[in-house]
């Protein structure tokens, strides 16, 4: 537990180094050759949220028209009407505690906590769905924060917030996703791909003092490791098969390849994005993103994709 002089200087640090960034500067990073075909600061359509979705932490594209959605302290599944702009049910899995992301599989809904364990809810639309827990040997320190699925290789896409591995060895300089074989129900004890921070650092363009500022942050808070980017939501691309990333902390989206490149890089402007916590696509590539209300509704947003590529502007 962080004593209160130390939650202060972390407060001091945060704040001086969101004004050396710039912290609503529009920052767009592509690969040559590869073209973002989505505007993340320009929705086409938004949604509030009632109250009980005020902590929405994960999202998945559930059916026409429908998502599914969940929040941080229940168990509980929501589906939300897109066309009605409202939650027209709610499946109660009979657990409470730290949820942080939902996946729906044909008729199964699948939820994660942030220790790790895994929910299957099969026939998650019925009137009596099957719960069944899976303990992977993620744990606490790890903190996962986004899951997703990958139909490429049938298997759940489960990324980290926290410490990269399971052992007990140095890593602040990464962020891990790890995933989890849905024929064996077994976790890859190796992360998939790693998220080196440098990498980060670099395409964000850091100064040497908002470098150091980062440092400092790391240090006083050796769990969370580099605050320049933490995952909070996972999401396959249906079409590409690229992997999008958001992540609350450090306000970006993150598109990478299978093999692990860094493809694109986009700032999330506090405006539409205060605390992104959920990422999803329907079958078509359309893009929804979902943010935890704070003082305000929490909110799910459209992104239609483009036939251009988004500029600095």
């Amino acid at each position: 537990m962080m004593n209160y002089k130390k939650i202060i200087l972390l407060t001091i640090l945060t704040l001086f180094i969101n004004n050396l960034i710039g912290q609503d500067k529009y920052i767009h990073y592509t690969k040559p050759g590869y073209e973002l075909n989505y505007n993340v600061n320009n929705p086409d359509k938004l949604w509030k949220l009632p109250n009980n979705l005020r902590e929405i932490s994960g999202l998945s594209f559930s059916e026409d028209n429908k998502l599914a959605c969940n929040q941080d302290e229940k168990g509980n599944i929501y589906i939300f009407n897109l066309k009605k702009g409202e939650v027209t049910k709610k499946i109660d899995i009979g657990d409470d505690g730290d949820f942080e992301g939902i996946e729906i599989i044909g008729n199964n809904a699948w939820l994660v906590k942030s220790n790790g364990t895994l929910f299957r809810v099969k026939g998650y639309l019925g009137n009596n769905p099957k719960v069944k827990e899976y303990n992977t040997k993620l744990k606490k320190k790890n903190d996962v924060e986004g899951l997703g699925y990958d139909p490429m290789y049938n298997r759940l896409l489960i990324a980290c917030k926290g410490h990269p591995y399971l052992e007990e060895k140095s890593g602040k300089e990464f962020k891990a996703i790890y995933s989890f074989d849905l024929e064996t129900k077994e976790l890859n004890l190796k992360p998939v791909l790693l998220v080196t921070m440098d990498s980060i650092k670099f395409y964000k363009d850091y100064n040497t003092m908002a470098s150091l500022g980062m440092e400092l942050l790391a240090y006083f808070d050796d769990a969370k490791g580099d605050l320049s980017f933490q995952p909070s939501g996972i999401a396959v691309h249906p079409i590409t098969g690229n992997i999008y990333m958001v992540g609350s902390v450090g306000n970006l989206m993150l598109v990478l390849s299978r093999e692990g490149d860094v493809l694109a890089m986009v700032d999330l402007r506090s405006r539409f994005h205060p605390q992104p916590e959920g990422i999803c696509f329907s079958k078509d590539g359309t893009l929804y993103i979902s943010n935890e209300g704070d003082d305000e509704k929490g909110s799910i947003m459209r992104f239609k994709p483009i036939s251009k590529p988004i500029s600095n502007d």
